[in-house]
């Protein structure tokens, strides 16, 4: 059974950007600055969207690869997981292209209204991309707080609406033959 990739990418991606977003950002940011912080966090969801786009594309490579078919509530939350852990892996190197697109696009690094973002280390090294790598996975796995949910129920959603498809092509189809 095949669905579409990009709704279940974006039923998961723009809600875990958005917690990222408000997980980084200063309270006082989000209410003063409310439409750049509704712009930043489009901008950030639509870059990361590929990538829950290859989540979600990888992800059902593997769980088929597995067996894992959408027949049953655990083959979903199973497909889920896969998805969902696909997307924190995606989400590393995704941080470091965020990066490096918002030191060219966003001023918040000179507003301070994030404040995780520090200025550039002085020291370079394997300690600092180590450093850079943890913070990026956690930051994913921070966020399949609401991406393993929300990829669960697309997926369900998913398998019924398929299904419902089905059953209305063969009633279609035996109506047809009668006819």
């Amino acid at each position: 059974m095949r669905y579409d990739t990009l709704a279940v990418a974006s039923v998961i991606v723009f809600p875990v950007i958005g917690l990222e977003q408000c997980l980084h950002t200063t309270q006082a940011a989000l209410l003063t600055l409310p439409v750049y912080e509704l712009l930043h966090w489009l901008s950030d969801a639509l870059l990361a969207l590929p990538l829950g786009f290859a989540a979600v594309w990888a992800g059902d490579r593997v769980a088929d690869h597995f067996g894992i078919r959408l027949e049953s509530g655990a083959d979903a939350f199973a497909r889920a997981c896969i998805i969902a852990m696909l997307f924190a892996l995606l989400l590393v190197p995704g941080a470091a292209l965020h990066d490096a697109a918002d030191g060219i696009t966003h001023s918040h690094a000179v507003l301070g209204v994030h404040p995780h973002i520090s200025p550039a280390p002085t020291t370079t090294g394997p300690v600092v991309v180590l450093g850079d790598v943890l913070h990026s996975l956690t930051d994913g796995l921070e966020g399949q707080i609401v991406g393993l949910p929300l990829a669960f129920v697309a997926l369900v959603w998913a398998a019924r609406s398929h299904r419902r498809l089905a059953r209305q092509k063969r009633g279609a189809s035996r109506r047809e033959n009668r006819g």
